[in-house]
């Protein structure tokens, strides 16, 4: 992976007057920019962050009925922009070796290069994030993570979830992802 980043320093007026910076945001090389914010009807973006070509349909319409499209998004622009984060659909068991992932249940996000399996799954259509910490509702708390539960099944390195709901579920979730994210 190549990743070029430029930064450019003057007033609004100077950029927006600058016919260099006009010419390097026309050009197209690689894939599509990143859109982050979706439509003012809550409509999902364009571009969901992370998420390869052949999952951008599937999570699209995942999230027009998600409670929170808007604040997941938010949440893959935010952990995808963490060192070596991917963001992966699942391989179903007994699936032939050149089937496509699929995208339809929940998108793993993984540190890449690491020997553990993802920090977080998130579930698109629900809006939640299920995060790789075994910790009790007790050490959420002494984080100060009031939005996030504990899980009583499932895999038990996978036991905090959090929905998001509001901006106070998006903090916790993100706090509590870096350090899963750390851990990993």
């Amino acid at each position: 992976m190549k990743l070029t980043v430029f930064q450019f320093e003057g007033t609004p007026e100077e950029l927006d007057t600058s016919q260099v910076l006009r010419e390097l945001a026309n050009q197209r090389h690689g894939p599509t920019p990143l859109i982050v914010g979706g439509d003012r009807d809550g409509a999902p973006p364009d571009r969901i962050p992370g998420v390869a070509d052949e999952g951008q349909e599937t999570v699209r319409q995942l999230l027009s009925r998600s409670p929170a499209p808007e604040l997941f998004v938010r949440f893959l622009a935010e952990t995808t922009g963490w060192e070596n984060v991917g963001v992966y659909g699942i391989k179903r068991k007994n699936a032939p070796t050149d089937a496509p992932l699929d995208y339809t249940r929940y998108l793993r996000l993984r540190r890449q290069g690491s020997q553990f399996g993802g920090f977080a799954y998130a579930y698109a259509e629900h809006s939640a994030i299920n995060l790789r910490l075994n910790h009790s509702k007790q050490q959420l708390d002494e984080f100060g993570t009031g939005t996030a539960r504990t899980l009583n099944t499932g895999h038990r390195e996978y036991r905090v979830s959090i929905d998001l709901r509001n901006e106070a579920s998006l903090t916790d979730a993100l706090q509590l992802a870096k350090l899963a994210y750390d851990a990993t």
